[in-house]
């Protein structure tokens, strides 16, 4: 009778290091993805207050090609499952049951990027965010001092208020947020340019010296004139002199400017 419990024994220690080996290996294994023709990913979108099941159900739904149920247990067993996070996610080949959850609790959300460049108007600005993937367009539409005001600026002209960068978004975010981003830079990079400013400097307040800028920039051709034309502009407000310069004459035409003054 010993022996055969010693046996008993012996056979379920043996089975669950079987099942223990196993479930180690399933949870480093990559997992098989059912990727539609011309996708390299698959993307997944995990709504709030979605369960562990219900994500679980989406991950499969979405093309993984693994059992929901074993995902589910996965998820249970973790003790991480109110850990997940809601959001757009990929799912790439390689990505192991073990990953994938890391990256679900972690929130390590696909991010896109636009990219805004130095001397754009405004409606520059807006063209790109609007062409930009996957971003939500919260102000098509909306006037110019309507969207400032949105930004918590309200009278403020909008020209130069976006700091040139490229900036990173998850999917579904809104072009109001990237701008909000884009005007917190400018406003922490120009109140660090009006603190350094020299004590005979004819401007006034940090504006001028925003418009001053976006001036010189226009009017240089090469990063290493900026000084010089910024010198001779400031000399000029200096006298009293008008600063005679195109692209303040190119700014009022707007559209109508043919490339010809």
């Amino acid at each position: 009778m010993r022996r055969v419990f010693a046996s008993l024994l012996v056979g379920l220690f043996a089975a669950a290091l079987l099942l223990f080996g196993a479930a180690l290996w399933w949870l480093h294994e990559p997992m098989v993805l059912r990727l539609q023709p011309g996708n390299l990913v698959i993307d997944l979108e995990i709504e709030p207050g979605t369960s562990a099941s219900g994500v679980a159900g989406v991950i499969v739904a979405s093309g993984a090609d693994v059992p929901v149920l074993l995902l589910q247990t996965w998820f249970r067993f973790s003790g991480q499952a109110r850990l997940i996070k809601a959001g757009s996610y990929e799912l790439v080949p390689g990505t192991s049951p073990r990953r994938l959850l890391s990256m679900l609790v972690r929130g390590e959300e696909t991010l896109k990027s636009v990219t805004l460049v130095e001397g754009w108007t405004f409606l520059q600005v807006r063209a790109a965010l609007q062409k930009s993937e996957q971003l939500a367009p919260e102000t098509i539409g909306l006037e110019p001092e309507i969207i400032m005001e949105k930004l918590g600026r309200p009278g403020l002209h909008p020209e130069g208020r976006f700091f040139p960068d490229t900036y990173t978004y998850a999917k579904g975010s809104s072009d109001l947020a990237v701008l909000k981003r884009a005007a917190r830079a400018m406003d922490k990079r120009l109140d660090a340019a009006w603190s350094l400013r020299s004590a005979d400097t004819p401007l006034k307040s940090p504006e001028q010296a925003l418009i001053l800028a976006s001036i010189v920039e226009k009017e240089t051709g090469k990063p290493s004139d900026r000084a010089q034309i910024g010198g001779v502009f400031t000399n000029r407000l200096r006298l009293g002199m008008p600063l005679q310069t195109d692209p303040t004459v190119i700014y009022g035409l707007g559209t109508r400017f043919d490339g010809n003054l």
